[in-house]
C-alpha cells in the first residue's frame, strides 16, 4: 500500500476571552491580527466566550467569533464562565438551560465536530456547571471544576477513530487536563480517569484553556501519547503577572509542534514555550 500523503495543517488556538469587565480588546484585535496574517486551516476558541453569561457578553462574543469564522472554520466549546449554573444548582433545578445563552449567540451545538482537509476537531463540553459530574465534596471548586462522563469519552472516542487517515485529530475541552504549575490545580474532576480515557484514543492534540497559563507538553498516558495545547486567556486575568498568549499548532508528514505566542505589548509573537511530538 502506497503511503498516504500528509499535507502541512495550521491551527490556531486561542482562549479565554471573557467579554465582560477583564475584556481586552488590544489582545482581542492582536489575536485577530495573526489568524488573518497567515494561513490557517482551522481556528480552535476553547471557551469561556463571556464573564458572567450575560447577554450583552455573549452578542459582543459573537461579534468577535464571526471575524475568526471569516477567516477560517472554526471549533468553539463553552467553558465554565458561559454556564449559567444558577438554573441546576447541585442538579436541582432545569439542566437544560445552562448553556442557553451560549447556544443562543456562540454555537447551539455544545460538542461539535469539524473536518476539514487534513483535520479533524471533536469538541467535548466540560463546562457541567454544578452537575453531580464536576461537584467535588470542596466549596472552592463549585462553578468552576468541569467534568466528563464516560459517555462523553465513548462519543469522542469514536468521532476521532472516524478521522480520515493522516489528519490532525484534535480533541477541545475548557478544562485543563493537567494540574496548572502556577494555580496547582486540575481542571477536571477526575484528572487521572480523564488522562487514561484521552490516552487511549486515537488523538494528537488536546486544546484546553480555563487555567490562563499557556502551556505545551508532551503526555505520556495509558499506552498513548498526545500534546497538550493549553492556551493562555486573551483577557486581563493571566497568572503570574504574565502576558497573554495564544498557540500555534503546525503539523506536517514527521511532526506536530504547538507553540505559544506570547503579546509583547503591540503583537503576539512566537515565543520560547513549545513542545513537539512525532506523528504516528
Amino acid at each position: 500500500m502506497a503511503p498516504v500523503r500528509v499535507a502541512p495543517v495550521r491551527v490556531l488556538h486561542v482562549s479565554d476571552i471573557h467579554c465582560g469587565h477583564p475584556f481586552v480588546a488590544e489582545h482581542v484585535a492582536a489575536a485577530l491580527e495573526v489568524a488573518a496574517a497567515s494561513r490557517f486551516d482551522a481556528i480552535v476558541i476553547s471557551g469561556d466566550f463571556s464573564q458572567r453569561a450575560r447577554v450583552h457578553e455573549f452578542e459582543r462574543a459573537r461579534a468577535i467569533l464571526d471575524r475568526f469564522r471569516a477567516i477560517a472554520p472554526t471549533l468553539e466549546v463553552p467553558g465554565n464562565h458561559d454556564t449559567a449554573w444558577w438554573h441546576a444548582p447541585f442538579g436541582w433545578g432545569d439542566a437544560s438551560r445552562l448553556h442557553e445563552g451560549y447556544q443562543r449567540y456562540i454555537n447551539p451545538v455544545l460538542e461539535p465536530v469539524v473536518r476539514v482537509p487534513g483535520v479533524t476537531m471533536v469538541g467535548l463540553n466540560s463546562a457541567a456547571g454544578m452537575l453531580p459530574q464536576a461537584v467535588t465534596w470542596y466549596p472552592r471548586d463549585w462553578r468552576v471544576k468541569g467534568g466528563l462522563t464516560g459517555a462523553q469519552f465513548d462519543w469522542a472516542t469514536r468521532a476521532l477513530a472516524a478521522s480520515p487517515v493522516g489528519d490532525l485529530r484534535l480533541l477541545v475541552v475548557h478544562h485543563n487536563v493537567v494540574r496548572g504549575r502556577l494555580s496547582n490545580r486540575w481542571g477536571l474532576k477526575q484528572p487521572n480517569a480523564a488522562l487514561d480515557r484521552i490516552g487511549a484514543m486515537s488523538v494528537d492534540v488536546v486544546c484546553t484553556g480555563h487555567d490562563h497559563e499557556e502551556r505545551t507538553e508532551v503526555v505520556t498516558r495509558a499506552g498513548g501519547r498526545f500534546l497538550v495545547s493549553a492556551a493562555n486567556t486573551l483577557s486581563s486575568r493571566m497568572r503570574g503577572h504574565r502576558p497573554s498568549a495564544l498557540n500555534v499548532i503546525e503539523a506536517n508528514a514527521t511532526a506536530v509542534t504547538v507553540r505559544a505566542w506570547t503579546y509583547d505589548g503591540s503583537a503576539f509573537v512566537p515565543g520560547a514555550t513549545q513542545a513537539t511530538l512525532p506523528r504516528r
